[in-house]
């Protein structure tokens, strides 16, 4: 049997939509371990950039951080900026490679490739911009 690639039964509507989903169900999820569960254990990538748990605790860093990015996975649905694409691909990596250098195994930072290509691979398939104007249209 042969099985067809997805781009030549599925339009780019639908792909754009089911990257749309992917890049904000991603910023959605992960921002809730922030905004509404407060995460205890990413404290430790807190430590990486220097700041300690009760200075996390006192800015109530891990709500917005997590509620920035509920936020932005919202906009993304409506708004996929190629801009704001970019600059969440960059969020995303380096936010994942945090974990590696906090001492988590670099598997972690692999296992969560999807996280930082979604946002990209929307861009890919939306057309990159050609001009500055572009990159900050939807």
């Amino acid at each position: 049997m042969r099985v067809e690639h997805p781009s030549a039964t599925m339009g780019r509507t639908q792909l754009d939509l089911l990257l749309r989903l992917a890049v904000a169900g991603a910023l959605v999820g992960h921002g809730a371990y922030g905004a509404v569960l407060a995460k205890a254990s990413w404290y430790g990538y807190f430590a990486v950039l220097g700041l300690s748990e009760s200075m996390v605790e006192a800015t109530d860093l891990l709500r917005i951080i997590g509620g920035a990015e509920i936020a932005i996975g919202v906009i993304v649905l409506g708004f996929p900026v190629p801009a704001l694409l970019l600059l969440l691909a960059a969020w995303k990596i380096f936010t994942e490679l945090l974990r590696p250098a906090a001492g988590e195994p670099f598997w972690e930072f692999i296992e969560r490739a999807s996280n930082m290509v979604a946002p990209l691979a929307l861009l890919h398939v939306r057309g990159w911009p050609r001009s500055l104007v572009g990159w900050l249209r939807t």
